[in-house]
């Protein structure tokens, strides 16, 4: 609960400034607002429809206010802190070992600053960390049913945790498309629980294999897939207030039967492919997934300066001579250690077959991987979700050292000082020229 209070009230510390809409805000507040009022987008959708209806609840609750349509956000990013702690336990003998992957996260400059903008990729990570650890629920579960036996049947079922990571699974895609990446994770992680350990001889891994892959498909796709069906009932029910549903009827009273809500629903879906597909890599912040990892171009998000008498004038919301700044940025007291404990981590999941190591790399191969495969630049935002992932390969790597107590110390240490440098940067608050050049340490970061 103190690691809880302790994300919240970072996160939730001054949500209100900036008083405004600012960087993609400007979408997903005003959707989520339709969603108060009309119970459906006015424009356009770009993504389904989930995460914003937890920005509109925020709405609902405190009204179309800076707190309000952030809180959502903010409160799905203290949760997913506690779900690391949660995660950790499952993975770790020592529950300060989970501690210090939560604090991690806790005090991540990019988890952190994604937490307090009215966007759509904290809710996401959210669901992705909750289905991946109900995925280890289960994964406990099915090794306390394997020590009193058990058949093929129980392999294609799984536990009752297993369709409730299928069920977080659908909550995932239903905020973004990229919660299929957890998908491909967890289908992964189930199948080598239950691969692991047994018969040798191949009849029985392929018959076994067979019957997890079936459940799995039940349980992570066809589960999901009603889950993202029933994420868009407001639409359904609101078709002729939504844009394509106005498309569709015309000046005619619209009286579309379900089919024809259907299929145009699926022709919606189908334009939202192309729509991302041809969507153009011109912004200046975009970067190659290849750079996300160490940090390389972190996002700007707002920017607000006073520097001339004509701002002075106009009335600056910062004293003269200074700017506000909030970059989308990693900490690097958490990303540059990481990388580092990558490769110890690969080696032990190979060489000394260590399965901590090895299911907290499936996750961040499965959440960083295809984004390389996906050829066009994107957003270091994108990567989220994998932010409790990597505190805990980062604090799985420490436990692995010679003196981890000594290690773990000296990490929460650098930590914490490495929020209190760049905090400025991550709450907007007023810097000096001189003081923000200190914290662009990268030239690709300016």
């Amino acid at each position: 609960m103190a690691l809880f209070l302790l994300a919240a009230a970072l996160r939730l510390w001054d949500l209100g400034d900036p008083d405004r809409l600012y960087f993609d805000e400007v979408y997903y507040a005003e959707d989520a607002y339709d969603y108060v009022t009309r119970g459906v987008e006015e424009g356009r959708p770009a993504h389904p429809p989930l995460g914003k209806w937890v920005i509109a609840l925020g709405i609902q609750a405190f009204g179309y206010t800076p707190f309000g349509w952030r809180v959502g956000v903010a409160l799905s990013g203290a949760l997913t802190v506690l779900l690391t702690w949660s995660i950790g336990r499952r993975l770790f003998p020592h529950p300060a070992a989970a501690a210090l992957a939560a604090v991690l996260v806790a005090l991540d400059g990019l988890a952190l600053t994604s937490s307090r903008i009215a966007m759509l990729d904290a809710v996401l990570g959210l669901f992705v960390v909750l289905a991946l650890w109900l995925v280890l629920v289960d994964r406990d579960a099915r090794r306390a049913d394997r020590r009193a036996g058990e058949s093929l049947r129980s392999s294609f079922v799984g536990s009752r945790y297993r369709w409730l990571a299928g069920l977080a699974l659908g909550l995932a895609v239903a905020t973004k498309w990229s919660g299929l990446l957890a998908v491909g994770a967890a289908g992964l992680l189930v199948l080598g629980t239950e691969l692991a350990g047994r018969s040798r001889g191949m009849g029985g891994a392929v018959r076994r294999g067979l019957a997890v892959g079936a459940g799995a498909a039940l349980a992570f796709l066809v589960l999901p897939a009603a889950v993202y069906l029933a994420s868009f009932t407001g639409w359904f029910l609101n078709y002729a207030d939504s844009q394509a549903g106005a498309r569709a009827c015309g000046d005619r009273e619209c009286s579309a039967s379900v089919g024809e809500r259907l299929d145009t629903w699926v022709d919606t879906q189908v334009n939202l492919v192309g729509y991302h597909q041809r969507l153009e890599a011109t912004h200046p912040y975009r970067s190659d997934p290849l750079g996300w990892p160490w940090l390389q171009r972190p996002v700007l998000v707002y920017l607000e300066k006073c520097t001339t008498t004509e701002h002075v004038e106009e009335g600056c919301v910062v004293p003269t001579g200074t700017q506000a700044r909030i970059v989308l940025l990693g900490s690097p007291a958490l990303w540059w250690p990481a990388l580092l404990a990558a490769p110890v981590l690969l080696w032990r999941s190979v060489a000394r077959r260590d399965g901590v190591a090895a299911t907290i790399g499936v996750v961040l191969l499965a959440l960083w991987l295809p984004w390389l495969a996906a050829g066009k630049p994107g957003y270091s935002f994108y990567l989220v979700p994998a932010v409790p992932f990597l505190a805990l390969a980062l604090v799985h790597a420490v436990q692995l050292s010679p003196r981890p107590r000594v290690l773990g110390l000296g990490l929460l240490a650098l930590t914490v000082a490495a929020f209190a440098f760049f905090a400025p940067v991550w709450f907007g608050l007023p810097l000096t020229t001189d003081h923000l050049d200190l914290r662009y340490w990268l030239p690709t970061w300016r």
